[in-house]
C-alpha cells in the first residue's frame, strides 16, 4: 500500500528534525557517548543519522538484534537508562525513545548510549565515602544483551546462531520439526526482514531456499 504525500511528508519531516537534533543533543552530555537514530522504514540498514562514538557505527549501518526484535514482534516501546556493553567491552547506559507520528505508527528510534565505564571505576574508589551512585531506573537494574552490530552479515549471523544453539540440537543432526523450530525463533526475531534471509538460512540449515519458504509457511497460524 503507497503511503500519500502528506504521509510522506510527516514521516520526512520527524526524520529531519531528529537528524538536526544529534549534534546539540550530543555537546550537551559529558562523557563518551553517541546519538544514532534510526529510520525505521529502512530496516535493517535504518541508521540515518549519529553523532559521537561509543559502538563503532556508521550511517547506512544496520538496526541492533534488540531494535529489530521489537519491530518484528510489534513491541516497539521508549526504553529508558538500560545497561548494555560496546563492542569493545565498556559498559553503556542506554536509552532508546520510540518516535511515533500523527497517527500513531513507529517512525524512528532516537538512541542514546553512554560510556559509563569511568563512572563505574569512579564508584567502586569514593562512592562509599562521597555517596555517589550511577542513574538508575527500574530499566537500568536489568542488564541487556544488545548487539550492536557493524553490517547486516553480522547481524544475519548473530541471529542464526542464536536460533540454532536454543534448538539445542546440532544442524547435522536436526530433522525437519527442528529446522521449522529455528525458522519460528527467526522468524519472531525479524530475521526475514533482512536481505537474502531465506538463502541465508538455507545455507545454515543446510537445506534449501525452498523448504525455508515452506517452514515459514508453517509457522504462519501461530
Amino acid at each position: 500500500m503507497t503511503a500519500s504525500p502528506s504521509k510522506l511528508n510527516e514521516h520526512d519531516q520527524i526524520i529531519s528534525t531528529l537528524q538536526q537534533l544529534v549534534e546539540p543533543m550530543k555537546a550537551t552530555l559529558v562523557g563518551p557517548a553517541e546519538i544514532i537514530v534510526h529510520d525505521l522504514t529502512r530496516l535493517p540498514n535504518s541508521i540515518v543519522a549519529i553523532g559521537g562514538d561509543v559502538t563503532g557505527r556508521s550511517i547506512g549501518d544496520p538496526a541492533t538484534d534488540k531494535l529489530l526484535d521489537a519491530v518484528a514482534s510489534g513491541n516497539l516501546h521508549t526504553s529508558i537508562g538500560y545497561r548494555t556493553t560496546s563492542p569493545s567491552g565498556k559498559e553503556l547506559l542506554s536509552t532508546t525513545a520510540i518516535i511515533r507520528d500523527s497517527t500513531n505508527q513507529p517512525v524512528a528510534a532516537l538512541c542514546i548510549n553512554r560510556d559509563i565505564s569511568g563512572w563505574e571505576i569512579l564508584h567502586s574508589l569514593t562512592g562509599a565515602l562521597a555517596g555517589l551512585s550511577l542513574p538508575t531506573s527500574a530499566e537500568e537494574e536489568q542488564a541487556t544483551t544488545e548487539v550492536f552490530v557493524r553490517d547486516v552479515d553480522e547481524l544475519a549471523t548473530l541471529l542464526l546462531s542464536r536460533a540454532v544453539a536454543e534448538s539445542g540440537v546440532p544442524v547435522d543432526e536436526m530433522r525437519k520439526e527442528h529446522k521449522v523450530e529455528v525458522v519460528r525463533l527467526l522468524k519472531a526475531r525479524g530475521f526475514f526482514l533482512l536481505r537474502d534471509a531465506a538463502e541465508m538460512a538455507a545455507e545454515a540449515l543446510h537445506c534449501t531456499r525452498f523448504s525455508i519458504y515452506n517452514y515459514l509457511n508453517e509457522t504462519e497460524g501461530e
